[in-house]
């Protein structure tokens, strides 16, 4: 399935849509300012990811949006930078089937420690569990002007691949 890439200022979660169109040259000069921008990944005219890049001005280098068929954002992984390599750090996943529990939250750190979090109509559980894991395929390469692959799935590389 074809997918394309097209760049704006910013996306919008609460109106779901995207503001200021940016050409790709405005992007790119956008990028080498290190000023924050959004790569909006659709399919058949729908966004289906967003890409923001914030160069660390939001706590995050870089963060993807998995939306859903109402634009909303059903999982949303957030990247650090690390020694020249981006580093998964957090990992929300959203539930809008009607559980109880409407949204999980990971928090991991480089030596593998995790905090994950549970809420229940916006609020945060007060037990949050902690634990250790392996958090080697967390450390990807750092992104470059239009090639987003360290941190897209695998249907979005071979989507923009093919357009």
């Amino acid at each position: 399935m074809i997918m394309i890439a097209e760049f704006y200022e910013s996306w919008r979660g609460i109106r779901k849509n995207a503001r200021g169109k940016l050409s790709l040259d405005q992007a790119k000069q956008f990028h080498q300012k290190e000023k924050p921008y959004v790569v909006i990944i659709s399919k058949n005219k729908a966004p289906v990811y967003i890409v923001k890049i914030n160069f660390n001005y939001e706590g995050y280098f870089c963060s993807i949006a998995y939306l859903n068929e109402n634009l909303d954002a059903k999982k949303s992984e957030s990247y650090v930078a690390q020694e020249h390599q981006l580093f998964l750090k957090n990992v929300q996943k959203k539930y809008y089937d009607g559980r109880e529990i409407d949204m999980v939250t990971y928090l991991y750190e480089t030596d593998g420690r995790y905090r994950k979090n549970f809420f229940i109509d916006g609020r945060a559980m007060e037990d949050a569990e902690y634990g250790k894991c392996d958090v080697s395929s967390h450390f990807r390469e750092m992104i470059q002007f239009g090639n987003y692959d360290s941190i897209l799935p695998e249907e979005a590389k071979r989507g923009l691949q093919e357009g």
